[in-house]
């Protein structure tokens, strides 16, 4: 009897990319050869492969994905065999986004996509397990004299200057526009004011909460109610910190404060989207 050898190839050559903010996908492929199995058996070995091979290329994504300015996840998976096991686990419930089979020159061709989500956002990462919550009890909050509480800032109120829109005593969540300032998405995303204090960032929220979410403009923003609600308050990044802090000024400092406190705390809620520049 001849024997039977199945030809399964996953090639090197996936193509990655994040092409969504809330989403981290990658493409694999595979082939296998229709004469040497019969049925659709062939067209599922190439898929099968084509997954594994995506999934190589996921991991390769997510290991690159900064955690701070100057770190990145597969640092972070190289100092914790805790962080590393999430990981792994996170990529294990990667769902398929794409696939297509088609047959050629005697070959049955399979390309998948394969994706996990960086953090939370309406859509297909709204229910599911993020990046973001993986490594959020690695990331703590500062310290409580490093947090900002109004009293810690001396200086007169300007309204007319302010980046902050004005806001009704009930306000809903917060849209951060940190665009313009060569600042692309990363894990560790905290909001300071200009004298350092911390006014938002993963250690405010309560674990296993939904708390880091992007969009490319203040219509995207809006557009995610279910996170920010109807009546979200805008402000404007002044400037980046030396570890790309987003840094607001003093005066719109006291509004988030003060406006989240009158608020039922937004902020400890996760009720945060930051919008970002486009690629």
């Amino acid at each position: 009897m001849k024997t039977m050898m199945i030809l399964v190839i996953a090639l090197l050559a996936g193509m990655v990319r994040a092409d969504e903010l809330s989403l981290l996908s990658a493409q694999g492929f595979g082939f296998a050869e229709a004469s040497r199995f019969p049925g659709p058996s062939a067209q599922l070995m190439a898929k099968r492969a084509a997954k594994l091979d995506a999934q190589r290329n996921l991991l390769e994504t997510i290991n690159g994905v900064r955690v701070t300015s100057g770190t990145t996840v597969k640092d972070m998976t190289l100092e914790s065999d805790i962080i590393g096991s999430r990981v792994k686990g996170l990529l294990q419930g990667a769902f398929e986004t794409h696939s297509i089979v088609t047959l050629e020159d005697g070959n049955w061709v399979a390309e998948v996509t394969m994706a996990v989500c960086m953090s939370s956002a309406e859509g297909q990462c709204s229910d599911k397990p993020t990046l973001a919550s993986v490594m959020q009890p690695t990331l703590k909050g500062a310290a409580e004299p490093l947090r900002f509480a109004p009293e810690a800032v001396v200086m007169e109120t300007q309204p007319q200057t302010s980046n902050a829109e004005t806001a009704d005593t009930k306000s809903t969540g917060l849209i951060i526009n940190a665009t313009g300032l060569a600042f692309s998405p990363m894990l560790d995303v905290r909001i300071q004011t200009q004298e350092g204090k911390e006014l938002y960032g993963p250690g405010h929220v309560t674990q296993g909460t939904n708390w880091l979410h992007w969009a490319r403009s203040t219509e995207g923003a809006k557009a995610m109610k279910a996170v920010i609600g109807e009546s979200p308050i805008l402000v404007g990044v002044a400037s980046l910190g030396e570890q790309s802090q987003l840094v607001v000024s003093d005066e719109d400092a006291i509004k988030i404060f003060s406006t989240n406190l009158t608020s039922g705390d937004f902020l400890s809620q996760g009720r945060v989207v930051f919008i970002v520049d486009g690629n």
